[in-house]
């Protein structure tokens, strides 16, 4: 629970029904990087709030009239559309103007258990562990992004980030046909896990050196730093995917607009995911090209998350995912 800024604790909360919707048992919960600014950042929308929007769990009870049996293990797409707003009615649930979403705007997945609609429901295929089917949410948002432009097949390609979202959007670049795919960062443990996924990896002050060199750069860090970068990294007519939430101001100097219209690069935002295609084919390659399993560098009971968030805030040892957990999320 979230009492205000900084102030986590874990406690007993009502849990009210929903009429009509499934309550899931959650078995595994992914902590985000979003949560982290969320409880210690000032940005959490309201207080008290359960955190939690990376999830996985099985069915509990199900609804009068609904198709989903108990005891089905289960993903949650987390964001709840209006379904009203004109961006809804093009189809574009994930940019909607007035949504709501489990673990932000609502009440989350840091719990024993949650309601949760049944149009949000993805059944976890047999082969793949819930614990790796609380991280269909990350890496659903990184595949949105990579599938955003087209990639070129055999073209060398870059992530500016080696966080999960960084190595996630650098799987699927490999899974896309990409060439040589290669990781940057700042920090060498990031670099170091980031070869461990067969990744090239480039330390970012190094990054000046190999300018125009990448056909697609995926900038994953949100810094105005490394979206710089990003541009002066990228080839000719190449593609700059912006993933990364912002976390300061940029300002697209003279020399830097004048590259993007000298190279006629092409650049997109993405935001969010969506329920189709992004989650189900998270779920088809999860286990197999994409790996999911060896992103997590910490499982942690649930009544033990506030040490797992205190030790990623105070930076006491390297951690890519954390995941909290009730029972068994094999």
């Amino acid at each position: 629970m979230l009492k205000g800024n900084g102030v986590l604790s874990w406690e007993e909360h009502e849990l009210k029904e929903i009429p009509g919707w499934y309550l899931i048992r959650v078995v595994s919960a992914g902590i985000c990087g979003s949560d982290i600014g969320r409880a210690f950042g000032n940005s959490a929308y309201h207080y008290p709030l359960v955190m939690g929007h990376e999830f996985s769990g099985v069915v509990e009870a199900a609804p009068a009239g609904g198709k989903t049996p108990v005891g089905t293990r289960v993903t949650v797409y987390p964001l709840l559309p209006c379904g009203v707003c004109e961006v809804c009615k093009k189809g574009y649930i994930q940019m909607c103007l007035h949504y709501d979403y489990f673990g932000s705007r609502r009440d989350g997945a840091f719990a024993e258990f949650l309601y949760v609609p049944e149009s949000h429901l993805v059944a976890v295929p047999d082969g793949v562990t819930l614990a790796e089917a609380s991280m269909c949410e990350p890496a659903a948002v990184a595949r949105h992004a990579v599938y955003s432009a087209p990639v070129a097949p055999g073209t060398p390609a870059l992530v500016i980030g080696g966080g999960p979202i960084g190595l996630l959007a650098a799987q699927w670049l490999r899974i896309r046909g990409a060439g040589e795919v290669s990781v940057a960062d700042v920090y060498l443990a990031k670099l170091a896990f980031a070869e461990k996924f067969g990744f090239s990896t480039i330390d970012f002050r190094a990054l000046g050196d190999r300018k125009d060199a990448f056909d697609n750069v995926v900038e994953a860090c949100g810094l105005a730093a490394t979206r710089a970068a990003a541009i002066g990294c990228c080839a000719r007519r190449g593609h700059v995917f912006f993933i990364g939430n912002p976390a300061d101001d940029w300002t697209l100097g003279k020399p830097l607009f004048s590259s993007v219209l000298r190279k006629e690069l092409s650049m997109n935002g993405s935001w969010n995911s969506v329920p189709d295609p992004d989650w189900p084919d998270v779920m088809a390659h999860a286990g197999r090209d994409l790996d999911l399993k060896n992103l997590v560098t910490d499982r942690v009971p649930m009544a033990e998350g506030l040490a797992a968030f205190a030790r990623i805030v105070n930076h006491d040892g390297f951690h890519c995912k954390t995941l909290l957990f009730n029972g068994n999320d094999e």
